[in-house]
């Protein structure tokens, strides 16, 4: 059975929360630049925040290329996109790394989780997500198929009625043609 962890943090409603992923969800991904298509091997990787919570980049880890647009933090009910492509003066290399975020429930309690994402000079695109602090962890476990996670704890918080309100956290990666998005969206918990 997954530990109850009580933040101090006034939650939204169900209602309230149910508008805001819609929103959100209507956002387009950002177009791909035209330089960075030029590329060998380039990938751009989506992160869309489907919660109340601020999402903090943690640290990266490449096992080949570079960035050609970094990831940053992403606020709630926003995408953030990255972008990275094999490096310059190279031959036949790809870009292969993974990127560490923490989701900020209050000034002591975090969710964190790592996205992989690959796509190597041979080889499939590959996305990834695992509960981790390390980004290097994820990039070892990207697959074709991506996959998901739901978070080890459950999470517990009062919303502006005085409601306990318990939730939970699940992360969807999915690879694409040269893209991989990241899908962190919170999940209401009955109690």
């Amino acid at each position: 059975m997954a530990q109850i962890i009580e933040i101090a943090t006034t939650v939204i409603s169900a209602a309230e929360l149910a508008k805001k992923v819609a929103d959100t969800i209507s956002q387009l991904i950002p177009e791909v630049p035209a330089t960075l298509k030029e590329k060998y091997r380039w990938i751009q990787c989506t992160v869309r925040n489907e919660t109340e919570f601020d999402i903090l980049l943690q640290g990266t880890y490449f096992d080949s290329g570079k960035y050609w647009d970094p990831p940053s933090n992403i606020k709630p009910f926003e995408q953030m996109a990255f972008a990275g492509s094999n490096g310059d003066h190279t031959v036949l290399t790809g870009v292969s790394g993974g990127t560490s975020f923490r989701l900020s429930l209050d000034t002591h309690h975090y969710f964190d989780f790592a996205v992989g994402w690959t796509n190597p000079s041979a080889g499939a695109v590959k996305a990834g997500v695992v509960e981790s602090t390390n980004a290097e962890d994820r990039y070892n476990i990207a697959a074709a198929t991506g996959n998901s996670i739901q978070s080890s704890h459950k999470y517990q918080g009062l919303d502006k009625h005085g409601k306990r309100t318990t939730l939970r956290f699940h992360v969807q990666a999915t690879a694409g043609h040269n893209s991989a998005l990241y899908v962190i969206r919170e999940v209401r918990v009955p109690e």
